[in-house]
């Protein structure tokens, strides 16, 4: 399950690739020119259709690219031809392929199929899967041992596993503060780096002794990594703090060089000068200067840039784009076309308008994450204190916070305001809390790490998900488990029908909203929204079901008596979500630091609160008219 940034929860706990997917506009080549030469300013781009993702470089001129096709159809693993731009086969192999390797001699390949939970073993000569090693959980990121025996892979039970390639067993494993996308062997094969994504670390690890060397802590999502020429520096991307860490190993010691957005992708072209980042929510490519840190371009690229590899000209690098594409780009390439002459100076612009300054901030002194609203009070959760925290909305005061368990996410009350249940990402437990005495006095073990919590109506069931990719059903009266669904993908949010029959699943990662039966625990219809689907809310009348997209930029709007969907634009990408008693859409912008108020009736975008920090979730104060949304910097605004 993935963690928020900086060892949180966040966005991802199930680590899956699936983000949203558009068809993109027709690509095909911009231009061409041979390998081995400097590049004639522009970028080449091939089509490669079901949003590709992992490339694996052969030096006899061909790639394999992995086709994940966000779990909506059987993945393959094109086999792309580099001098002719052209696929020349179609591999098929397990659901949802992301990263792919080749072994030393380039007789075997292997693909990490993540919906399949295998490792696929793909024959060079043949173009074919020939056998899978299965793994424990959903693996993602692969590295091999020198002598090609030995498979390190990590999977989203938050474990690296140690896998004997013969005989298909483990032979160690790892336990990981959070899912890893990216692992990388250094070029002496004695460790292995581990970038733990939501965790916010890069751990070295000796991967013989399987244990853990030194861990470098930066917060934000480490992504991809990449040695230096000389091995003696460690490049990281990172996709929240938009900044390229740059380890000097002998030391441990560490710097930043600015991105223009988040990064993910990464590597070294232009025979090791340059360094290469994919912009992934950006649609951009940075190249840098390697010996002087300085930007040389930004390549606007389009799209979601994904992976990047090495060209086997050793000059030229391939950049995944899972809109659609896979762009060829040589060191003098770029799709910008020379800037014109400047213009003139414009006027003065006219003063800005004042900004919107209708909240209230209260100071927690650490992140918040999760916020519940019951009559006069709030429940906030605290997932860096492992602690909640009490706020009397009359006076708009912290009267008190106790302790719960590690990493507290998101917490709901029963309908009396009596109990309220908050789950406790790392504890894999659901706190019982008795409102009066603002004391945990229970506790519901779960299987994996939960999240989100919702309650029936009628108070007798909770309801809760895993990254375990499975959505839990909790009997009230005993506390106990009484039945469970498999999820295509996590969910980070839930939200209860007041009918007391249905329960809305976002399954984030999985880019749709699962309608579920929750008396027989069975899936009545599923939403494909794409993108990556988070807070929820329905409207008075039922009739509609509004959902927050973090990748799309759009709150969606689900008709529920026929399943259609239409969508009202967002500066940014939403996560929390709660409607007001005037039908009002409050959302968080968790990129942005904003919050948009949108009138559902006429899809459009009311007020922008610019409140900075990462909001996270929302609740409403309906007794006062107002919305509370928790900050993982530190606060919780109380807007009017």
């Amino acid at each position: 399950m993935s963690r928020l940034p900086q060892v949180l929860i966040a966005l991802t706990i199930g680590a899956t690739l699936a983000v949203g997917c558009s068809s993109p506009s027709e690509p095909g080549p911009i231009s061409a020119s041979t390998p081995g030469e400097p590049g004639d300013g522009t970028v080449t781009r091939m089509a490669l259709p079901k949003a590709p993702l992992g490339i694996a470089v052969s030096p006899a001129g061909f790639a394999y690219i992995t086709q994940p096709d966000h779990g909506f159809s059987g993945g393959t693993l094109a086999r792309v031809d580099l001098n002719a731009h052209a696929i020349t086969d179609a591999i098929p192999v397990g659901m949802v392929p992301s990263l792919v390797i080749f072994n030393s001699e380039r007789t075997r390949a292997y693909v990490s199929n993540q919906w399949s939970d295998n490792i696929g073993i793909i024959d060079v000569a043949s173009n074919r899967q020939i056998d899978t090693i299965p793994t424990l959980g959903d693996p993602f990121a692969l590295a091999l041992s020198p002598d090609g025996r030995t498979l390190l892979v990590t999977t989203n039970v938050n474990q690296l596993f140690k896998i004997d390639i013969a005989t298909k067993s483990t032979l160690g494993s790892v336990a990981l503060p959070a899912t890893s996308h990216h692992i990388i062997m250094d070029p002496r094969g004695r460790s292995l780096y581990v970038a733990t994504r939501d965790g916010g670390t890069v751990m070295e690890v000796d991967w013989r002794a399987m244990s853990v060397i030194r861990t470098f802590t930066f917060g934000g999502r480490p992504q991809n990594m990449a040695f230096s020429p000389s091995g003696q520096e460690l490049y990281v991307a990172n996709e929240l703090s938009n900044v390229l860490h740059v380890i000097k190993l002998s030391t441990g010691t560490s710097s930043n060089i600015a991105l223009a957005g988040g990064g993910e992708g990464l590597a070294l072209g232009n025979s090791g000068n340059d360094i290469y980042v994919s912009l992934v929510f950006s649609g951009a490519v940075q190249v840098i200067d390697r010996r002087t840190a300085a930007t040389i371009r930004l390549i606007a690229v389009g799209g979601i840039p994904r992976e990047i590899a090495l060209d086997y000209t050793g000059r030229d690098v391939l950049v995944s784009n899972e809109n659609g594409w896979v762009d060829f780009i040589e060191p003098n390439d770029s799709l910008v076309p020379p800037p014109p002459p400047p213009p003139p100076p414009p006027p003065p612009p006219p003063p800005p308008p004042p900004p919107d300054t209708g909240y209230t901030r209260v100071g927690l002194g650490d992140g918040a994450l999760g916020v519940a609203v019951s009559g006069d009070i709030a429940y906030v959760t605290r997932p860096y204190a492992n602690m909640v925290a009490r706020l009397d909305l009359r006076t708009d005061n912290l009267t008190t916070s106790f302790p719960v368990g590690r990493t507290p996410c998101y917490i709901v009350f029963n309908s009396t305001g009596s109990i309220a249940y908050e789950a406790n990402q790392f504890s894999d437990n659901v706190s019982v809390i008795d409102v009066a005495t603002n004391r945990q006095i229970a506790t519901i073990p779960v299987t994996g790490d939960p999240l989100p919590v919702a309650i029936s109506p009628d108070d007798n069931n909770l309801f809760v998900t895993t990254n375990a990719n499975r959505l839990f059903k909790v009997e009230l009266h005993g506390d106990t488990v009484t039945g469970s669904l498999a999820l295509p993908a996590t969910s980070h949010h839930l939200l209860a029908h007041p009918n007391g029959n249905l329960l809305y699943v976002a399954t984030r990662d999985g880019g749709s909203v699962l309608e579920v039966n929750w008396h027989t625990m069975t899936v009545v219809r599923t939403f494909t929204l794409g993108g990556r689907p988070q807070g929820m809310a329905i409207s008075a009348d039922q009739n509609e079901l509004y959902v927050a997209n973090e990748l799309s930029n759009v709150l969606q709007i689900i008709w529920l008596p026929t399943g259609s969907i239409t969508a009202v634009p967002l500066a940014s990408g939403g996560e929390g979500l709660a409607r007001d008693a005037d039908g009002n859409l409050w959302v968080g912008e968790v990129f942005a630091g904003l919050v948009q108020v949108v009138n559902p009736a006429m899809s459009t975008v009311t007020r922008t609160i610019t409140v900075g920090g990462t909001p996270r979730e929302v609740a409403t104060d309906a007794a006062r008219h107002r919305v509370l949304v928790a900050n993982e910097a530190g606060w919780v605004d109380i807007i009017r």
